[in-house]
């Protein structure tokens, strides 16, 4: 209940915090070398990771994203409404907790990887984020797009040219 109090109006915003904070402890207790470290994940994970390499683009050298969420108006209104209203009621809780609007602050290599059969993250948001990364003449990023692959992969063969790439 108090992690979701606390990402009420403003998702990735506590969340960039606490993985912040993480690396920095590694540095600190385990003498992480900071210009060796990338972060990854899937769904939620794709857009955290999203909101790592944008709003801590100094934090990691690189970044996988997978089925990431760029834009929470995209996304299922069920699960987005519980956190950030309507985006009719409420545009600015989906503006500050849709990556999509920090791209322009991208500086290191940031990976995407993402099904066109997806009907949890649909394909046209990944669209939109190669768009706007597009519009910004940010030359790093790469994408490769899966066209027979679901949320959850399904093939051998794309499991393994996901993590090769990654």
């Amino acid at each position: 209940r108090v992690w979701r109090d606390a990402i009420y109006q403003h998702m990735g915003h506590p969340e960039v915090e606490d993985i912040e904070d993480g690396t920095h402890w590694l540095e600190q207790k385990y003498h992480v070398d900071p210009k060796r470290m990338g972060v990854y994940g899937g769904s939620y994970g794709g857009f955290m990771t999203y909101m790592m390499m944008f709003r801590r683009p100094d934090l990691f050298q690189a970044g996988a994203a997978l089925r990431p969420v760029g834009d929470w108006a995209d996304y299922n209104d069920g699960y987005t409404a519980n956190i950030l209203n309507e985006p009719n009621i409420d545009p600015e809780a989906y503006f500050v907790s849709s990556p999509i609007n920090y791209a322009g602050q991208l500086k290191n290599h940031l990976l995407i990887l993402q099904g066109m059969q997806d009907d949890n993250v649909f394909f046209i948001d990944t669209v939109h984020m190669v768009e706007k990364l597009q519009e910004l003449r940010n030359p790093n990023f790469d994408v490769m797009f899966y066209p027979t692959e679901h949320h959850d992969f399904k093939q051998p063969y794309s499991w393994l040219d996901e993590y090769r790439r990654i």
